[in-house]
């Protein structure tokens, strides 16, 4: 699975023309950064001294990904938004479509009926070589779709810990890959998913090696 990072080919983060150009991109998903004031759900990576204003709706992001027969990675930037998100995706009938990621926790994810999580850290589980049985066994634990993998900082893990996840059967979410080496490099690996600024070249590169991700 290949996900367009926000403002992937110098689109903007959250911007209409990151949307406008999602047939470029040539991905399965699409990421957004997802903040609220009260109960408006709207797309901005950092606050903002004037808030929502300006900003995109989270239900426009639904719209260009149902067009597009398209996954949303929805990167939580507040904490406790999973269940707002679920209940707006609910009612743009895109329930199906979405990924959570950024803030999302264990004890938010046992309330969700829809859509897949991938964590961006476990509770007192760190993300290191020698832990990805037992992230699998936690993950598995709960007996809930909805816990589906950990997403993973590139900077902050190394290729043993990566390696053994795929080997432990664990769903890695990479983020973000900037270059055609770091494409190389993971495509690879066999990840399950890639999170990129240029899934272009991700996307031809595991064209070539083969790639097992799946939505």
């Amino acid at each position: 699975m290949i996900t367009a990072h926000g403002g992937a080919l110098g689109t903007g983060r959250n911007s209409r023309l990151y949307f406008a150009s999602a047939d470029n991109f040539m991905c399965d998903a699409l990421e957004v950064d997802v903040r609220r004031r009260g109960e408006y759900l709207f797309l901005s990576h950092g606050p903002s001294i004037f808030g929502s204003y300006g900003k995109l709706p989270l239900t426009y992001a639904f719209e260009v990904v149902k067009d597009k027969n398209l996954m949303i990675n929805c990167d939580l930037k507040n904490s406790n938004l999973a269940a707002r998100v679920e209940a707006l995706a609910l009612k743009s009938g895109a329930e199906d479509r979405i990924i959570y990621t950024g803030s999302i926790n264990e004890r938010e994810a046992m309330g969700l009926t829809y859509g897949r999580a991938f964590f961006n850290q476990l509770d007192n589980l760190p993300y290191r070589a020698g832990n990805a049985a037992a992230i699998k066994r936690r993950l598995e634990s709960y007996n809930n779709p909805v816990f589906a993998g950990i997403n993973v900082n590139k900077l902050l893990v190394d290729d043993s810990f990566l390696e053994e996840c795929v080997y432990e059967g664990v769903k890695v979410s990479l983020f973000t890959v900037n270059s055609r080496r770091e494409a190389e490099r993971y495509s690879e690996m066999n990840l399950y998913n890639i999170t990129t600024n240029i899934p272009d070249t991700v996307r031809s590169l595991i064209s070539t090696v083969g790639f097992s991700g799946a939505i």
